[in-house]
């Protein structure tokens, strides 16, 4: 036992020293990168998840309906992997580990940085893996592969090797960008971005892998197998109360170390973020076996007005979220828009082509 207990205090110290040595590459992005802080706004609040599932991912649907069909359900597993282990498992971010080490007596060895929060930092849930990183990654690669692949089969000379040594540095090129947005904003460790995009690349491999297997499934079959995930959510809800951890952590840490608490949304907890792709899959599953929907295909300006009034009408729900009648109703609603989202874009929208 004495063996183990060495063990385990030289992981936690190794541990320590890590996130140490990693704030110093955070304060080097502030000082460094500042230059791009228009940039990294934009990548850290246009182009977080939400904003995919409710207007980049619909948007790409205005030129063809078969990539709305391999982005969505692609990001939204994707997403609800990151959402599940930020509930398991939140890890701390950057701010909140600076300031605990700060506030801790004991700590023999205190950070030597000062890092900069702005409101894009206030977050609420845990820090790995990055949910931007991750699911940006997924939605870069497969967008650009599709473009890709369109660009080979209309374009001759796409297909020549020179375009694809091309597009491979543009993808890395656009996810570190993802990765120092979050440096310089202070809400992720450097290992939590990579690990983001190494997941979802992984995860997305699998997805391609099992493709065949998973637009086949029923509908009973799709449907209980997102209850299986609810339920498994509310377990792990309870197996922490019963050992005694606090399910809401991340949640209290961004509210303790958050200098201007009333810029804390609700769409940054964990809960939320579980319960938004909780109701995707749903209207997901829904609308299963995918490969039966509707492939239809029409003219650029229809689908533009069709997929507008769609993302129109989805604006009016989100801005008319019941935020001030208790939590259940708030999140009731927000599994139930989100589920008549993602089963009209993928089931109905083409019916009206």
């Amino acid at each position: 036992m004495e063996v183990i207990h060495r063990m385990i205090d030289f992981a936690s110290r190794t541990y320590t020293v890590t996130l140490n040595r990693e704030l110093f590459i955070n304060e080097w992005a502030q000082e460094r990168l500042s230059f791009g802080e228009p940039l990294w706004n934009f990548l850290s609040v246009q182009v977080e998840p939400s904003n995919l599932f409710n207007f980049f991912i619909p948007l790409c649907g205005i030129f063809s309906q078969e990539i709305v069909m391999h982005l969505w359900p692609a990001v939204v597993l994707v997403s609800t992997l990151n959402s599940f282990e930020k509930w398991i498992f939140p890890e701390s971010r950057p701010l909140w580990f600076m300031r605990e080490q700060f506030a801790d007596t004991k700590a023999s060895v205190k950070p030597t940085v000062a890092l900069m929060n702005n409101p894009i930092s206030y977050e609420t849930s845990g820090g790995l893996p990055c949910s931007h990183s991750m699911a940006f990654t997924v939605f870069v690669l497969i967008l650009s592969s599709f473009f890709f692949v369109r660009c080979w089969d209309r374009f001759t000379a796409w297909r020549s090797p020179v375009y694809r040594c091309l597009m491979y540095p543009l993808i890395s090129g656009l996810v570190v960008c993802m990765w120092l947005s979050r440096l310089y904003h202070a809400t992720e460790f450097l290992h939590q971005c990579i690990l983001g995009s190494y997941f979802g690349i992984r995860a997305l491999n699998t997805f391609e892998n099992n493709v065949k297997y998973l637009y086949s499934r029923t509908r009973g079959y799709a449907v209980s197998a997102v209850c299986f995930l609810g339920g498994l959510a509310v377990a792990v809800y309870f197996v922490k109360l019963h050992l005694d951890m606090d399910p809401h952590w991340s949640v209290r840490q961004g509210f303790k170390w958050c200098q201007e608490p009333t810029l804390m949304r609700h769409e940054l907890s964990p809960i939320f973020a579980l319960v938004r792709d909780l109701g995707n899959l749903m209207g997901l599953a829904l609308a299963s076996p995918l490969y039966k929907l509707n492939m239809k295909e029409s003219t650029f300006l229809r689908r533009c007005k069709i997929l507008g009034l769609l993302e129109f009408v989805n604006y009016g729900l989100r801005l008319a979220t019941p935020k001030n009648h208790g939590r259940f109703v708030f999140l009731a609603y927000e599994f139930s828009r989100n589920v008549l989202h993602s089963c009209v874009l993928l089931k109905f929208v083409t019916a009206f082509y």
